[in-house]
């Protein structure tokens, strides 16, 4: 462990040493035994007997002229029970000391509902009166909450105090006598012990009140449930609830202390219920705690109709029960593994022994003391301190878990691109290199379409692990976690795609080599049931450079990886500034110069073979603005399709095309033809050939002046879509072109169910046309072909005379190339068209 933990938890301890001096020293001024009791502390002598009238008929003068029917035992053993009778006790005090002695008598019972107290002559003669309990009117909040007479006893005399105890509830009433110096102190123990479980339970209701506003979670609901039902039972059996509530309320409150009780008994189960997550398992044992729950809520509403002496036994024995469900939940929980059930069960040790104790005091089995007296009070304050503990675990906990969550995949429990996104800033906040690598399986797409998904999970964490097993070998890759058994170097980034990240500043063809040979290691063959799947992987590589943009580099590794897949060894690098990246805020600015016109259309020529005369052209795109003409065309039109504004796009270069042709017309070349390229993402463009007509309707643009090149990737994706399309150009008289003839698959198919007005020969077949005899019979059979199909021919990339000549030799209709002329802007296209002088050189033999 480091050195600075080590200091910090020095420093927690000494703090817990000193909270517990405090507690301690507080314990020991407010703790005051009973033993301090007038007979123990005085020469007054006491004699005790007692007369229980079971009939509630005997009156004081009754039961005085009967003395032989009065028990002379000790207090302790009077049998207490829940049955209706009075309960007459009898003190006699003889006070044999020269000195007057200040006498309290403390009737350790606020719930009682009628207390009469007489003090007598040794004749039985009455001096005076007292009438306590909460039936009582017009008491103080004192003599209510801490029932008590106070009284002189002359030296050298005797008096008699006769008790008489009147009440539906809890019968048993401790007496003691105090000096009121002793007394003084019992007030000031007892109201410090309630001032700290009061303050304690409040604070604990706040905290977990807000954990419920920060977390949404019930369950801190139901402890709050929990410690308000606690807290108004101990007030009403302590006394204290006579300063936490209105009088009214808490004489009412006395009279359904067996709700409060079934209420604290609902909020224990009811935690315990939702704390151990049984609501979502909804096993027999959340069914048993739902029954429970129902019938403990039934006899509670029962009890506002039952008197207490009835509702208190019956409270009982549901205890036992609550008791014998909630040891079967934490078992089981325990059992299982649960992790923070350990602190819950903490919990319910002090107050299983304070729960037991309260009862066995009232009963008699255990003798009556200020500690037995306050013992389940002190055992629910320490349960709220453990249980208090217990949530702040289980919010660690359900962090921690949030936080595996958000880190690792759901369904492979690898790490994740947020493990990964972690790891690349911590990197660059070190100043360190960060390569990142991504090695995906080939097909892993294909793959799942005739496997099951938690077979394609099963393959990916499979090859995971081998990748990984590979990765510790080589030092240059960093740990993207650290777990207690291992040191995880690899993310899944989901469709069989790994990504790890290299730290090592090397030559990029070093990397390169290391990944191949990395997964030349890794399994080539992956069995499900029988079916041996070849497996093989491509690599993307992505330095990220001066960038600290995570996403930036992220996404060049997936055009890395993309890329790999025409590779003839399936790696592929995106080095810092080697091509356009997906940029919002560069897509963002190419819509604002659509928008603005700030983009532009050149030209190149398309000429004539017969003539050399220029018969169209094609229109390119450009984007004169210094801060952007450095970019690639292709890579902003692949831009324009990711970003969705490719369309906006396309109708810009279509509306300009359109103003171009009538300014060609209006300057002499009215039969000038601009072809405009089209791609697959077009064909999203609602009713684009009525966007069409459209324009050419605005602009007064003949038809047949317009043409439209179509690429593959359009008729791969969406053929249905595009034969309709290409149908309904047609029927307005727009020439629609096959672009790049030749390269696809299955070019010679488009030329039978698409209605084409002209072919176009892709450059890669005429670069080097004159010395390549397969290419020329390639170009001529596209000519004759094309010319017995009805359709006329352009040949594409000429930048040599020696091409020209050869392609008027095959009789091709038109060509384009650098020899003609390169794209030029509107103006200078122009000026080309005016002068045509390079052009009228074709055929000299200079």
């Amino acid at each position: 462990m480091e050195t600075k933990t080590l200091r910090y938890h020095g420093v927690a301890v000494a703090i817990l040493v000193f909270i517990f001096f405090i507690i301690s020293t507080l314990a020991s001024n407010l703790v005051v035994p009973t033993r301090y009791t007038v007979e123990k502390t005085t020469p007054v002598y006491l004699d005790y007997a007692y007369y229980i009238d079971e009939n509630k008929t005997g009156s004081l003068k009754d039961i005085i002229a009967s003395p032989n029917q009065l028990t002379n035992k000790s207090f302790s053993d009077i049998p207490w029970s829940f049955k209706q009778q009075n309960y007459w006790l009898f003190i006699d005090l003889e006070n044999k000391s020269l000195y007057e002695q200040d006498i309290v008598a403390h009737f350790d019972n606020p719930m009682v509902d009628h207390l009469s107290i007489y003090r007598l002559t040794p004749n039985n003669e009455l001096i005076e009166t007292y009438k306590l309990g909460d039936k009582e009117e017009s008491l103080s909040l004192f003599q209510y909450s801490v029932p008590h007479i106070r009284f002189s006893l002359p030296s050298k005399s005797i008096e008699r105090l006769a008790i008489k105890i009147d009440t539906t509830g809890i019968s048993k009433t401790p007496v003691n006598l105090y000096r009121y110096k002793e007394f003084v102190d019992l007030v000031r123990s007892q109201t410090g012990i309630w001032g700290i479980f009061a303050g304690v339970l409040l604070m604990a209701a706040l905290y977990n009140l807000v954990l419920y506003f920060g977390i949404k979670d019930r369950v801190y609901l139901i402890y709050i449930g929990y410690i308000m039902s606690a807290l108004c039972l101990m007030g009403i059996v302590m006394g204290f609830g006579f300063y936490l509530w209105p009088l009214e309320l808490q004489l009412f409150l006395h009279e359904k202390v067996i709700f409060t009780n079934y209420a604290m008994a609902f909020f224990t189960l009811a935690f315990c219920t939702m704390f151990l997550r049984y609501h979502k398992d909804k096993c027999w044992r959340y069914k048993l705690s739902k029954a429970l729950l129902f019938l403990i809520f039934l006899l509670s509403i029962a009890t506002l109709f039952l008197p207490e002496y009835i509702a208190a036994p019956v409270f009982f024995c549901v205890l036992s029960l609550l008791y014998v469900v909630c040891i079967i939940l934490i078992y089981n929980k325990l059992r299982t593994g649960f992790r923070w059930a350990k602190f819950y069960v903490f919990s319910w040790i002090p107050l299983i022994i304070g729960a037991a104790i309260q009862p066995l005091e009232l009963t008699g089995f255990l003798a009556y003391s200020f500690a037995i007296r306050h013992a389940f009070l002190v055992a629910i304050l320490c349960e709220v301190i453990l249980m208090a503990m217990a949530l702040a675990d289980r919010v660690r906990y359900q962090r921690e878990r949030a936080l595996y969550h958000a880190t690792h995949t759901q369904q492979t429990k690898l790490l994740n691109s947020a493990k990964l996104k972690q790891a690349f800033m911590a990197l660059q906040t070190q100043e360190r290199s960060t390569t990142l690598c991504l090695i995906k399986i080939r097909h892993f797409n294909s793959l799942n379409t005739i496997i099951t998904p938690s077979q394609g999970y099963a393959l990916i964490k499979y090859v995971a692990k081998e990748l990984e097993l590979e990765l510790s070998h080589e030092r240059e890759f960093a740990n993207l976690d650290v777990d207690l058994n291992t040191s995880l170097r690899i993310a899944d980034l989901s469709s069989g795609v790994f990504a790890f990240i290299s730290t090592k500043t090397q030559p990029q063809n070093m990397l390169e080599e290391l990944l191949k040979n990395i997964i030349s290691s890794l399994p080539k063959q992956y069995e499900i049931k029988g079916l041996s799947l070849q497996l093989n992987y491509s690599i993307g590589i992505s330095n990220a450079g001066q960038s600290n943009d995570f996403e930036y580099w992220l996404k060049r590794g997936y055009l890395a990886l993309k890329q790999a897949k025409s590779s003839l060894d399936n790696v592929s690098s995106a080095s810092n500034g080697n091509k356009l990246m997906m940029d919002v805020a560069l897509a963002a600015k190419l819509q604002k110069a659509i928008k603005t016109n700030s983009i532009a259309l050149y030209y190149q020529p398309q000429i004539n073979l017969l003539d050399n005369q220029v018969s169209g052209a094609e229109a390119l795109l450009r984007w004169p603005d210094p801060e952007f003409c450095h970019l690639s065309i292709e890579e902003l039109i692949i831009l324009a399709e990711h970003t969705g504004i490719i369309n906006e796009l396309t109708l810009w270069v279509v509306e300009q095309a359109c103003k171009d042709i009538i300014a060609f017309t209006q300057n002499g070349h009215p039969n000038h033809t601009i072809s405009v390229n089209l791609s697959a993402k077009n064909l999203t463009i609602n009713n684009l050939a009525e966007k069409v007509e459209n324009l050419l309707i605005k602009y007064q643009v003949p038809a047949h002046l317009l043409k439209f090149e179509l690429t593959e990737s359009a008729f791969v994706d969406s053929q249905e879509a595009l034969i309709q399309l290409v149908d309904e150009l047609s029927a307005l008289g727009i020439k629609v072109v096959l672009d790049d003839f030749g390269t696809g698959y299955a070019s010679l198919n488009y030329l039978v169910n698409y209605h084409f007005s002209e072919l176009k020969i892709d450059k890669s077949f005429v670069f080097d046309l004159p010395n390549n005899a397969t290419h020329q019979v390639i170009v001529q059979t596209a000519i004759d072909m094309s010319h017995n199909l009805g359709l006329s021919i352009t040949i594409e990339g000429v930048e040599t005379q020696e091409i020209h000549q050869l392609l008027k030799t095959m009789n091709a209709d038109r060509a384009q190339g650098y020899l003609y002329a390169k794209a030029l802007p509107y103006t200078d296209y122009l000026h080309f068209l005016k002068s045509q002088y390079s052009l009228k050189m074709l055929d000299s033999s200079f």
